[in-house]
């Protein structure tokens, strides 16, 4: 009994240890975030492969936010070692970089009439869409995905993708592609 429990634990131990080691750095945000930020955040994350994780809403108690701070401490530590001094420094500009391209994107979807069409036409025959800003390529283009929400005939209560829309911040232009 006692060598299968310690079997036991050993496995557990090395399991949960294998778990973290191909796992992402995380920053742990609260608070409610800009749409634009929290997007750049992500985008940005994902070349420096850093996620972001939220772990609180609005309502924080001191010895969270210390924990956060000590956990950056030890995350921009670590980032130092990996892309050089100044790491944070150097994230918070690329983010802030990255969100001016977001809000760039987001007028040129939002001020094609094609786009607003479409959605119009769903949202007659099925109720609701939703636009999600999914990826950056390049940081030139863009991917937005349409989906729909049918209240009714929806047991699954999925949205469904409807179509795509790349936006090109070069020249300024947008591409509506089928999803089928």
């Amino acid at each position: 009994m006692k060598k299968t429990t310690i079997l036991i634990f050993t496995l557990f131990s090395l399991f949960s240890f294998s778990q973290g080691i191909n796992r992402p750095d995380r920053i742990l945000t609260y608070g409610l975030s800009n749409y634009h930020h929290h997007t750049a955040m992500e985008f940005v994350g994902k070349d420096w492969n850093i996620e972001i994780y939220p772990v609180a809403g609005c309502v924080v108690s001191r010895k969270l936010t210390d924990s956060v701070a000590i956990e950056h401490t030890k995350l921009w530590k670590k980032m130092d070692s990996i892309h050089g001094q100044n790491s944070k420094e150097r994230y918070k500009r690329e983010v802030i970089q990255e969100m001016k391209r977001v809000m760039e994107v987001q007028e040129i979807f939002d001020s094609n009439k094609e786009i607003k069409k479409l959605r119009r036409k769903i949202e007659r025959a099925k109720e609701d869409t939703s636009a999600n800003l999914e990826s950056s390529t390049d940081h030139n283009i863009y991917k937005w995905i349409i989906y729909s929400y049918e209240r009714e005939n929806n047991p699954e209560h999925k949205w469904i993708p409807e179509f795509t829309v790349l936006v090109n911040l070069e020249n300024k232009s947008s591409k509506i592609i089928a999803i089928k």
